[in-house]
């Protein structure tokens, strides 16, 4: 089976270009404005691959579904994605399960963005916008059930970082506000982090799951050499390869958004100290999301 080939997007170089450009500029700005738009730009990155491994997964579900149809003759209902596995009920249903982690991801986006839009002075415009975004992403979290109390609370704290944030007059104001909503932020962005976690872990445990009830099936297939054999072959190795893409994706997805905290903290450390030391934290994010992005170019 010919999988697409997915090339990395501009984007990634332009994430690596902002960070050397933050270190260079930095000496010459009293807040270090491309250090944020780096984290903004990586965080959307985040967002936007997962938005992609989820259509992916969804497809895969289809795909299940053809090799585990109910029993008995076709019906309407036929291939709703409920099987048994060793006797129990599962529901592969995941797009309503993925939509919490993706709204989740929002957060984290709109967040910087909001961030890096105050850094710049830009509070009539990239601010705004960003703030309308965080205030949406927070209300589709919010409507999911099966979204976790603590990543409700989470992007609510978010919210309210951003809200906090005024429009700074002075250098020094600036900073203060900054500090202080990263500062208050960073509970939030911790539990947003676990919660997307978590659901890449129960995708990648559903994909396993999905991939070896597909194999199980073929095996016990009764397909004569030739053509036939030719087609279901074509269909196994498929399911294999787009297995083994999801759960590549799903791992360095959770490496990703795991690095953001780390490299949040570092920018927020280095408002108050020298804004021209290396951003070690910053880079490793940047190097994750180029990751990320590379899962997808490999492939053919």
């Amino acid at each position: 089976m010919k999988t697409e080939r997915r090339i990395a997007p501009a984007g990634v170089r332009f994430l690596v270009a902002l960070v050397a450009l933050s270190t260079i500029s930095a000496g010459c700005a009293a807040v270090p404005t491309g250090r944020f738009d780096a984290l903004a730009a990586a965080s959307k990155g985040v967002e936007t691959r997962t938005t992609q491994t989820d259509a992916d997964l969804v497809k895969l579900t289809r795909r299940f579904m053809l090799f585990s149809p109910a029993p008995g003759p076709y019906r309407a209902d036929s291939f709703a994605p409920v099987v048994e596995v060793g006797g129990a009920r599962l529901d592969f249903d995941f797009g309503p399960r993925l939509e919490p982690r993706q709204a989740a991801l929002g957060v984290l986006a709109s967040y910087t963005e909001a961030l890096a839009a105050f850094a710049r002075k830009d509070y009539d415009g990239e601010l705004d916008r960003a703030a309308h975004s965080l205030g949406g992403s927070v209300q589709r979290l919010a409507g999911h059930v099966t979204a976790s109390a603590a990543a409700k609370q989470g992007a609510g704290v978010l919210a309210t970082a951003v809200n906090g944030l005024g429009h700074a007059i002075t250098e020094r104001m600036r900073r203060a506000a900054l500090r202080k909503a990263m500062d208050d932020a960073a509970p939030g962005i911790a539990a947003i982090v676990t919660f997307v976690k978590e659901i890449n872990t129960l995708g990648a445990a559903a994909v396993t799951t999905m991939r070896d009830q597909m194999i199980r099936k073929a095996n016990s297939l009764t397909v004569a050499d030739g053509v036939a054999r030719l087609q279901l072959n074509e269909a196994v190795e498929g399911v294999i390869v787009e297995s083994n893409a999801l759960l590549a994706q799903l791992k360095q997805e959770s490496a990703a958004v795991d690095a953001i905290a780390p490299a949040h903290a570092e920018i927020r450390d280095s408002i108050d100290h020298d804004e021209r030391a290396v951003l070690e934290k910053l880079k490793t994010l940047v190097a994750e999301v180029k990751r990320l992005q590379g899962v997808y170019s490999s492939l053919k």
